[in-house]
């Protein structure tokens, strides 16, 4: 078989994968620009470091991760409210699981999420599903990082008893 530019190789994967990136990532954005945005970040992200597609198994299941992380890193850098928006929140912590995995997943999720407090609620989430710093979320709920720290602390010590 003929080797193949890596150029070459990244143009057909955009190609093949475009459309099915662009619906997922419309899924979760709801916004056609945001989902345009992703998509030039990530394979940008590519066209720098080619190399990081040579070792891919599975393309599909990686340009979906991938792509998550970009979207994940491009809220980051906003900042916005993105704790607010509960939908984009569910979407990211359950997506692509198994309808029976999803579905216990979902009442796990539910039952730790529905006894907290909305601010114990942001800071979970945010630690724990956007894998945000003690730091980033101080900044961004203004609370004090040792607040975060004890609050995280409890939050774990009421899961562990619950199992």
């Amino acid at each position: 078989m003929k080797k193949m530019n890596p150029f070459e190789a990244i143009e057909e994967i955009y190609i093949a994968y475009y459309p099915y990136l662009r619906n997922y990532l419309l899924k979760l954005t709801k916004d056609e620009g945001v989902a345009d945005d992703i998509i030039q970040e990530l394979f940008s992200k590519i066209l720098k470091d080619p190399a990081k597609i040579s070792q891919v198994q599975h393309m599909k299941s990686w340009l979906i991760k991938a792509s998550k992380n970009t979207l994940l890193d491009y809220y980051k850098k906003k900042k916005p409210e993105l704790l607010h928006d509960e939908n984009l929140i569910e979407d990211l912590l359950v997506n692509y699981q198994t309808p029976e995995s999803k579905a216990v997943m979902d009442a796990q999720i539910e039952a730790v999420l529905k006894n907290l407090s909305k601010r114990d609620r942001s800071i979970v989430l945010a630690k724990f599903y956007y894998g945000y710093s003690y730091e980033e979320i101080s900044e961004l709920l203004n609370i004090s990082i040792s607040t975060i720290k004890s609050t995280v602390f409890r939050i774990r010590k009421q899961m562990a008893k619950g199992r």
